[in-house]
């Protein structure tokens, strides 16, 4: 009898440590500092991240840091993550251009965004835009577009890095109004701006919440919105590309990634830390005051966009000839 009780209680004990054991494991993720990295400078996209990095330190209890690694249109950032140790402890802040459409533009891209990176989870979407400093002569696009034609080649208009939306975007337009302006890249929004508002560029093709505050205070203008529709959001009268007449669109999402086979619990951890802050009406509304609007998914609904992606701007980007070395 006593031999009986005795395997009832360690068998009894094997079962309940199941459970135990699968908590545990949970809860050894994560055990010490997560990195972010972003592939562009400090402002623009840099202030969504360090809003997602202090709820994860708050939340899990470990150190989270963003890590500004800037260049080649944040392929640099990406390169660094699709090749850092897949444990969970270095993750990727993305964009379209970084997640997606560097596969499109550079034929000898060191890696390959479906399949060197682990898709985490999409955050949300914001608007791409056509801006002008505030003392520039014209206030939209149709303005912008006469005043190109009738000083050709005399014109310059920034993005904030080669081969991403803005780039592709503004040469479709350069192409489709058929204007002489000369493309301009910059190494990402915080270093573009200051020139717009100095008068040394025109015109910038970006993403809308980087102009935010200088349009508030009056020293820039939004010219054309580039989404399908007009952005709630966005403050004045300002028309989308198709009402300027140009047939095109385009928005900028967000996204976070890790190393292609880092652990599904790590993935799972985060995912739901960043959904449960994006569903929070409090951070629904600041990033609203930055114009994006939140919108979690899990893993596959990124995998699902950046395929999409891909196919809808494969034949855009062949089509203007756009292609990076």
């Amino acid at each position: 009898m006593k031999r009986m009780t005795k395997f009832a209680a360690l068998a009894m004990a094997g079962v309940l440590a199941l459970p135990f054991s699968g908590s545990a494991a949970r809860a050894d993720y994560p055990e010490r500092q997560i990195t972010i990295v972003i592939g562009f400078p400090p402002g623009g996209a840099d202030v969504f991240t360090r809003m997602i990095a202090e709820h994860m330190t708050r939340e899990l209890g470990v150190p989270v840091v963003v890590e500004n690694r800037p260049g080649a249109s944040g392929t640099i950032g990406a390169q660094a993550v699709a090749t850092a140790r897949p444990d969970g402890y270095t993750i990727l802040f993305a964009t379209n251009g970084n997640a997606a459409n560097a596969k499109l533009l550079y034929p000898n891209l060191p890696y390959d965004p479906q399949t060197d990176l682990r898709p985490i989870m999409r955050l949300g979407t914001s608007s791409m835009v056509i801006t002008a400093g505030a003392q520039q002569p014209y206030t939209n696009l149709a303005e912008f577009i006469d005043f190109a034609k009738a000083n050709p080649g005399q014109v310059s208009v920034a993005h904030p890095g080669i081969g991403g939306l803005g780039h592709v975007a503004m040469e479709y337009i350069k192409r489709e109004a058929g204007i002489d302006v000369k493309i301009i890249p910059y190494t990402g929004s915080g270093t573009l701006i200051p020139d717009l508002l100095a008068g040394h560029i025109q015109a910038s093709s970006d993403s809308m919440p980087s102009y935010l505050p200088y349009v508030q205070e009056g020293t820039v203008r939004y010219l054309a919105q580039l989404g399908p529709e007009r952005n709630p959001l966005m403050p004045g009268d300002v028309p989308t590309l198709r009402e300027s007449g140009i047939d095109f669109e385009s928005y900028i999402w967000y996204s976070l990634l890790g190393p292609a086979g880092m652990p599904d619990e790590a993935v799972q951890v985060i995912n739901d830390t960043v959904t449960e802050y994006l569903n929070m009406p409090e951070t629904i509304a600041a990033l609203e005051k930055l114009m994006i609007t939140a919108g979690p998914t899990d893993p596959q609904g990124l995998a699902d966009t950046i395929t999409r992606e891909l196919q809808t701007w494969g034949p855009i980007i062949k089509d203007v000839g756009v292609t990076l070395q």
